[in-house]
């Protein structure tokens, strides 16, 4: 009987310490997993970023102004009255 008694202890404490041992292990993965998560979250918040930069570069090309083109000079009073009146109606 006690020899029995004491293979039984024997066999709890190998179990209760293999559970120690696997609570640590348990512990040390959510700590990973934990940094995976935190580091996941930053890479996306930091692809919106890059997005919305890319956006916005993307319209501050198209906002550049092309210098104005010159107007040629009129040579005839016909085309005279049709520039003024081009004028007059853009006001």
């Amino acid at each position: 009987m006690k020899g029995l008694i004491k293979i039984i202890m024997a066999i709890l404490g190998i179990l209760g310490l293999s559970a120690k041992a696997s609570a640590k292990k348990k512990a040390k993965v959510k700590k990973i997993d934990k940094q995976i998560k935190q580091i996941k979250k930053t890479t996306k918040t930091i692809q919106k970023k890059k997005t919305a930069i890319q956006k916005k570069k993307t319209e501050v090309k198209k906002a550049v102004k092309t210098p104005p083109k010159k107007k040629p000079n009129v040579k005839t009073a016909k085309a005279a009255r049709a520039s003024l009146k081009q004028r007059a109606k853009r006001k």
